[in-house]
C-alpha cells in the first residue's frame, strides 16, 4: 500500500514500551473518531564500508515488529479496524508522506530501532514539523486519552496554526468528555515602554476579549464542552508547561506570533513537545488560511 493512500489514525511503531502507548492512544483515538487504524513500521538497511556485517534478515525481524504491534491492537481494541504497513526506507520521510492522506499521526515520546531517537530527535521532529496533519506525541502514564474526566489545555495567541490547535482542542474534548482550557501567555511590558494613553490593563483586557471572540463559534459547535479563557502572565514555554500540570492533552499550533512567538519547534514548542507532563499534540494552520 502506498503511503499516501493511508487514511484515518497512523500509529508509528518500534517494538518500544513508549510504540506501545503511541498504539494504545492511536486506537483509542481511531475507536472514538469511528476511523480505521493503521500500525506503521519503517526499517532502514545500513551498510558501512568494509565493515563486517552479520548476516541477519532484518526485513523479517520488520515484519515480525509489525505484525506484534498490529496484534497488540487486535487484543486491547478488538472493535478497531487495523492493518499493518511495513515500509523500508527513512522513518521520517515515511511517516510525513503517510500525513498528507491521514487525519491524525501518534508516536511514542522516545522510541528505538526504526523510530531511534523519537524525544524530538531526527524522526520525531521532523515528522511533528512537516505533516500535513496533526500529531500527537503521546506519553503520560498509560498513553490512553480519555480514560477520565480531565482538560485539554490549549495555547492560543491568535495566529492561524493556534486557532487550528483551538479547534483541535475543542474537537478532542468532544470526542473524550473533557473540558478545554484555552490559555494565552501575556509577557507585562516595561511602563516606560507602552505607548502614550495606553495602559497595561486596557491592553490585557483586550487581549481576553479577543481570545473570548476566537472561542465563540467552537462553543456554539460543541454546546456540551465546557470551556473557559485564561491569560496568564509569564513567558509562553512556563506559563504552558504550568497550565497542561494534570491536563489530559496539550494542543499547540505548529507556528505562532505575538506571545507564542517563534512555535514551529522553535524555543517553545520545543520544550512542550519534550517536557510537557502529558500527551501533546501539534497543529497547522489550515491549508485555507493561506499561513
Amino acid at each position: 500500500m502506498s503511503t499516501e493512500a493511508i487514511t484515518g489514525v497512523v500509529a508509528g511503531y518500534d517494538g518500544s514500551q513508549n510504540g506501545v502507548q503511541a498504539l494504545d492512544w492511536a486506537a483509542g483515538e481511531a475507536r472514538v473518531r469511528g476511523l480505521p487504524l493503521t500500525v506503521m513500521h519503517a526499517w532502514e538497511a545500513f551498510i558501512g564500508g568494509s565493515m563486517a556485517m552479520p548476516t541477519v534478515d532484518l526485513g523479517s525481524i520488520a515484519q515480525q515488529t509489525l505484525d506484534g504491534g498490529v496484534e497488540h491492537v487486535r487484543k486491547e481494541a478488538p472493535d478497531v479496524p487495523v492493518q499493518g504497513v511495513l515500509e523500508c526506507g527513512r522513518p521520517a520521510a515515511k511517516l510525513i508522506e503517510a500525513g498528507r492522506s491521514a487525519a491524525l499521526i501518534v508516536l511514542g515520546p522516545r522510541g528505538l530501532g526504526g523510530f531511534a531517537g523519537l524525544v524530538l530527535g531526527s524522526v520525531s521532529a521532523q515528522v511533528v514539523a512537516h505533516a500535513a496533519c496533526p500529531v500527537v506525541i503521546a506519553r503520560g502514564t498509560d498513553g490512553r486519552p480519555g480514560t477520565e474526566p480531565g482538560r485539554a489545555v490549549v495555547g492560543v495567541d491568535g495566529s492561524p496554526a493556534s486557532r487550528a490547535a483551538l479547534e483541535m482542542a475543542f474537537t478532542e474534548a468532544d470526542l473524550h468528555g473533557l473540558s478545554v482550557h484555552a490559555v494565552a501567555a501575556w509577557e507585562p511590558a516595561p511602563v516606560q515602554d507602552l505607548p502614550p494613553l495606553v495602559d497595561e490593563v486596557g491592553m490585557r483586557g483586550a487581549a481576553t476579549a479577543r481570545l473570548n471572540e476566537l472561542m465563540a463559534p467552537l462553543r456554539d459547535l460543541h454546546p456540551g464542552v465546557d470551556a473557559q479563557a485564561e491569560i496568564m502572565v509569564g513567558p509562553p514555554r512556563e506559563v504552558l508547561l504550568e497550565a497542561a500540570q494534570g491536563a489530559r492533552l496539550l494542543v499547540v499550533g505548529s507556528r505562532g506570533m505575538g506571545g507564542f512567538r517563534g512555535l514551529l519547534l522553535g524555543s517553545v514548542s520545543h520544550a512542550l513537545v519534550q517536557y510537557a507532563p502529558c500527551p501533546v499534540a501539534v497543529v497547522h494552520a489550515s491549508r485555507n488560511t493561506g499561513d
